[in-house]
């Protein structure tokens, strides 16, 4: 089974890993599964957000909450495609941004990126979180933010439910990690028997 995989085209062979990966992800998520080791989050963040003073508060928020995270703040479309080429474990965007693009301009860009970029070698194919950020609860736009491909959505004066929320879906994609790494290993082991 593994042989045929391998020997599948690129988009089918992506096609594949992001069903695997969007399967095991709902799965957990339906049932509360989390990896067993619960280590403290740690958080590499690019943060989407035209106010220097928001972006301070939500990292000294998360950092009083022991939320152990560097991040890199952009406030341009230019300098959002330029730190798309990094690797982040979650993105941040701030959903009224004022300067010359929006939140969801930010948004599209993102998920169009991981699309033409497509898998990364030896990694599971996992979108990272993007949570969109307001000051003002609007309905339209949080359903059209999360049809857009957000991970989730939360206003600026309730940042408490950002905290169990971060730990659960970092939970999730550690239990995808893990569990991708335990199908490479049974991956190799075949094929070092054959």
């Amino acid at each position: 089974m593994f042989t045929l995989l391998r020997n599948r085209n690129r988009h089918h062979s992506h096609a594949i890993k992001l069903f695997a990966s969007s399967y095991l992800l709902t799965f957990c998520r339906r049932f509360n599964v989390e990896h067993p080791s619960h280590p403290v989050i740690k958080l590499h963040a690019l943060l989407v957000e035209d106010s220097a003073l928001d972006a301070d508060v939500l990292i000294r928020f998360l950092r009083y909450h022991d939320i152990d995270i560097s991040y890199e703040r952009v406030d341009t479309m230019s300098q959002l495609k330029a730190a798309l080429h990094l690797e982040w474990d979650i993105v941040f965007c701030d959903y009224n941004i004022h300067t010359g693009f929006t939140g969801m301009d930010a948004l599209v860009t993102i998920r169009q990126f991981e699309k033409e970029r497509g898998d990364v070698p030896g990694k599971p194919a996992i979108r990272v979180p993007v949570i969109m950020i307001s000051s003002i609860l609007n309905e339209p736009s949080i359903v059209a933010a999360m049809n857009a491909g957000a991970s989730d959505f939360i206003i600026k004066g309730y940042l408490e439910r950002l905290v169990p929320m971060l730990r659960r879906e970092m939970g999730y994609i550690r239990t995808i990690q893990h569990y991708y790494a335990a199908w490479q290993s049974a991956s190799e082991q075949l094929q070092q028997a054959h």
